[in-house]
Order: structure tokens, then sequence, then C-alpha cells
């Protein structure tokens, strides 16, 4: 049977072709003068030929389509039980906090500045360029209105005081526990060096100081745990700001009015 031969394709012919006014697509072997058939011979390039797989590989490719949807089935499944233990701590952790909330009715701890006494700021009266080194011992009270809640006051608790906005001293917030409906009152000790005002904040601290009333403001930034019987919450901060007007800069200050901020 004569085959019909694709231009496009390089193929090499050991024969010549015949006469192209025969039909090289007719279904007719063609004949030579002798009259046989003629035989033509073609050769194609090697990736051309197609092979069948062979055992090897047959097998490994039914393997594979067999394990496939099993993988797949697999990966849902780890898939639904993460989702499920997902919503299972969420759903519990919601309902041991309603319990807690309901069932203990937390309320936030109260502060408050009592006392302060303050010193260092004398450079100011003498000369705008000097720095200070302002020191103020801060009395504060806090207390604790719940009756079945206890507050822990962790360590790196931090006090600082600034005037409008300017940085003077700071110290250590104490770490202690603090028991159900108590109240405690402690010291802390705040220190600043070389602190170096502007001629604008020396002339207002000093215009305060002469009309006996210097504000203040005092910001404290707590992290604490709450303990609820056997139930040690996770670390929360807690952000107390309060403004503070005092009658003079020295260690007998008093305190006019304080306003009190948290959260």
């Amino acid at each position: 049977m004569e085959h019909p031969i694709n231009p496009s394709e390089k193929t090499k012919l050991t024969h010549p072709l015949p006469p192209l006014s025969k039909a090289p697509h007719s279904s007719t072997p063609s004949t030579s003068s002798s009259g046989r058939a003629s035989v033509y011979m073609l050769q194609f390039p090697r990736d051309h030929v197609l092979k069948m797989p062979s055992e090897d590989v047959q097998q490994q490719y039914k393997n594979y389509t067999k394990y496939k949807p099993i993988q797949r089935r697999i990966q849902r499944g780890c898939c639904r039980c993460v989702c499920t233990s997902i919503c299972l701590i969420v759903i519990l952790l919601v309902t041991v906090g309603c319990i807690l909330y309901f069932g203990f009715r937390p309320k936030a701890p109260t502060y408050s500045l009592t006392n302060l006494s303050i010193s260092g700021f004398e450079p100011l009266l003498t000369s705008s360029v000097t720095p200070i080194n302002p020191s103020i011992v801060a009395t504060v009270k806090t207390e604790n209105p719940n009756k079945k809640l206890s507050i822990l006051y962790q360590t790196n608790g931090t006090v600082s005081v600034y005037f409008d906005s300017t940085y003077l001293c700071s110290g250590d917030w104490p770490s202690f526990r603090q028991g159900p409906q108590n109240v405690t009152i402690f010291e802390t000790n705040l220190t600043g060096s070389g602190i170096l005002l502007t001629s604008l904040n020396r002339d207002s601290i000093v215009k305060a100081e002469t009309n006996g009333s210097v504000p203040l403001m005092v910001y404290a930034k707590v992290p604490v745990k709450l303990k609820f019987s056997f139930i040690t919450s996770w670390v929360v901060t807690v952000r107390v700001t309060c403004d503070v007007a005092v009658t003079t800069l020295t260690s007998k200050a008093a305190i006019l009015s304080k306003g009190l901020n948290s959260g």
C-alpha cells in the first residue's frame, strides 16, 4: 500500500517517487513497468515514533492513580480534624470566659496618687541651659474591689512623669499580690538624669510654679494577671494615666487636683 507523504516531514526515500500525475492518496498500489508493485521505505525521526510504555512504567502509573484518591481523602480528613479542634477550643474558651464573668463579676481596680515629694528642679530658677535631674517620690494607692478575684502585679511595670509631653523622670512599679477587697499603698522612686528643657518649657514651668499650680502627667504601664480561685489568666497590660496639679516642684509639694484614666 502506498502511504501519503506529508511535505512538512523530513523523509528519506530509497526509490524515486512516482510521477505527480498519479494520485498520491489513492488506495490502489502503484506498479512498476515490470508489473510488480513498487515498495517505498520511509525513515521517521526517533522522537516521532510512538512506543508502548514498559511494564514497570505501567505499574507505576497504576499505583499512582490508585493511591492519589486515598491521599486526598486523608488530607480532607486531617483538615476536618484541625477545623473541628479549633472550633471546640474556641467554644471552650468562650464558655469558660462566660462562666468566669457571670460567676465572679470582675471589676477594674482603682488607683490614686496620695502624695508627691519633688526635688531636682532648682536649676530652672537660675539657668535655662543647665540640665536637671528630677527626683519624685510618688505614693500610690491601689484598691481591688472584687470579692473573689486577686490581682497579681508582675515585674517590668513602669511609672513615668511628663510636663507638657516632655519626659521628666521614671521608675518601677513593684510586683506584688493584691487579694480580694484589699487596699495597698506603696511608694516608688522616680528619677531622671540630664534632662534639658527648652526655653519654652522652662518658662512655662517657672510661670506655673509662680502661679502655684504646676500641671504634671503621670503614666503607668503595668502587666498583671487575674486569679479566679484556682484559675490564673494570662498577662494583661494595664495602662493608667493621671493628670495631676501640684503647688510647687519641691519636697513641700501638695496635690491640688487629679484626674485618672485607666485602660
